[in-house]
């Protein structure tokens, strides 16, 4: 057997419409045709968004999806504009907060953290840059 990659990651949600609008809308993923609770990410990569009845589980930061972006600058000058809050985290978990998306983007581990509507983390990564880059080749 050989892996071909990651396919999909899902995430229980509370309040479907709100997380439909939050993902595709203001993140920019893209609605699958037939499957509205279905948003593709780039590169047969896709987010599922399940319905959910139970109690939202506590934000924890240790469980997150991780994104892979082209820049990280401009990821965080989008999500600035949007008038979200990226941070950046250290191992520690000590949080810088975004107010300008120009600098190193150096802080903590070298990544962009936003935490969606329903206390989700999501992290933004450029492959060659942050606390991963060294690992990068060993990675595909």
């Amino acid at each position: 057997m050989r892996l071909q990659g990651i396919h999909h990651a899902a995430l229980a949600v509370q309040d479907m419409d709100l997380m439909l609008a939050y993902y595709r809308d203001t993140l920019g993923l893209h609605p699958h045709p037939a499957k509205r609770n279905w948003l593709g990410a780039g590169r047969g990569f896709c987010l599922h968004l399940m319905p959910s009845n139970g109690t939202p589980a506590p934000r924890d930061p240790a469980s997150h999806i991780a994104i892979q972006v082209d820049n990280l600058n401009h990821c965080a000058a989008w999500l600035l504009a949007k008038g979200l809050r990226p941070y950046q985290m250290s191992i520690s978990m000590a949080v810088f907060w975004l107010t300008d998306s120009t600098g190193p983007l150096d802080n903590g581990i070298g990544t962009l953290f936003l935490d969606d509507p329903e206390g989700n983390t999501l992290e933004f990564i450029q492959r060659g840059r942050g606390i991963f880059s060294e690992y990068d080749d060993g990675l595909d």
